[in-house]
C-alpha cells in the first residue's frame, strides 16, 4: 500500500502537492497524519475562501471567535489549529473541511438568534466531523474511488484540480445517519463541557424543522438527506437526560 500511493505521487509529478495528503494520511505516524489533514483543509479552505464573501460584522465575528475559542480549549487532542469563520449567506448552513477549518454562514446565527448555547453546538458539531475523521475519510475515499486511476496515467495536477473542483462540495453534502447522529452527540457534549447548556442544540432543531421548505428551497437537500430532526431531537434529549440522572 505505501508502494502504491509513493507511485501514484511520483507519477503525477511535482505539481502535485496539494494531493500528497492522500497517501500521508493512510500510511504515515499520527502526527504525519494530522499534518496530512491539515495539507488537505489549507488547500480546500484556500479553494472555498476564493468562492465565498465574508461577513464583515465585528460583533459576529467576535460571537463566533469566543464560542471557539472556549469549545477548543475543552478538547483533548491540542493539536489541531482550528479556524472558525462567518461567511456573508443567508442560508442557515455550516460546513467543516479536514484539519479544523470551520464555516458558519450568517444564515445560522440569525436561524440560532445569535444564542451562544445554540451557536457552541452547531460549531461543536462541526468540530466533531474532524475529530471523529469523518471530513477527512470521506475526502480519501472518493479520491481514491474517482481520482487516483486517472493520477496514475496523467502527467501531473489531477488530484490538485480534483480538490478544487470537487472536494469542497463533497465535504458540503449529509453524512450517514449514524455520523451526523455521533457529531450531534459530540457537539453537545463539547459545549456542556465548554459551559454551554446542551438544550441549545434541541431548540436550534426545532427552529431549523419549523422552517418546512418546500422542494424548491434552499434547505429541501438538508431535510432530504440529514436524518430527520425528530430524531436527533430525540436522541439529544435522551442523553441529556442520562447527563442529569
Amino acid at each position: 500500500m505505501d508502494d502504491f500511493f509513493y507511485k501514484l505521487g511520483q507519477k503525477a509529478g511535482g505539481s502535485l502537492r496539494k494531493g500528497r495528503w492522500v497517501w500521508s494520511s493512510l500510511t504515515g505516524s499520527e502526527a504525519e497524519a494530522l499534518a496530512a489533514e491539515y495539507q488537505a483543509g489549507c488547500d480546500l479552505a484556500r479553494a472555498l475562501d476564493a468562492e465565498s464573501r465574508f461577513d464583515e460584522d465585528p460583533e459576529c465575528a467576535e460571537l463566533v471567535a469566543g464560542i471557539s475559542e472556549r469549545l477548543t480549549r475543552r478538547l483533548n487532542n491540542k493539536q489541531r489549529r482550528w479556524r472558525v469563520v462567518v461567511t456573508s449567506s443567508d442560508e442557515p448552513n455550516a460546513l467543516a473541511l479536514p484539519g479544523g477549518f470551520i464555516y458558519v454562514s450568517r444564515g445560522l446565527l440569525e436561524l440560532c438568534r445569535h444564542n451562544a448555547d445554540e451557536i457552541a453546538c452547531v460549531v461543536g458539531h462541526e468540530m466533531g466531523h474532524v475529530v471523529h475523521g469523518h471530513a477527512m475519510e470521506r475526502l480519501t475515499n472518493e479520491v481514491l474511488g474517482s481520482a487516483a486511476a486517472k493520477a496514475l496515467r496523467a502527467p501531473g495536477g489531477v488530484l490538485a484540480q480534483w480538490i478544487l473542483d470537487t472536494g469542497v462540495k463533497l465535504l458540503g453534502r449529509a453524512y450517514s445517519r449514524g455520523r451526523e447522529l455521533q457529531a450531534d452527540e459530540f457537539g453537545a457534549r463539547l459545549a456542556a463541557a465548554a459551559g454551554y447548556d446542551p438544550r441549545g442544540a434541541i431548540r436550534a432543531f426545532e427552529r431549523l424543522r419549523a422552517l418546512q421548505p418546500d422542494d424548491e428551497h434552499p434547505l429541501a437537500e438538508y431535510f432530504a438527506t440529514h436524518p430527520p430532526l425528530e430524531e436527533r431531537t430525540a436522541k439529544l434529549r435522551a442523553l441529556i437526560r442520562v447527563r442529569k440522572s
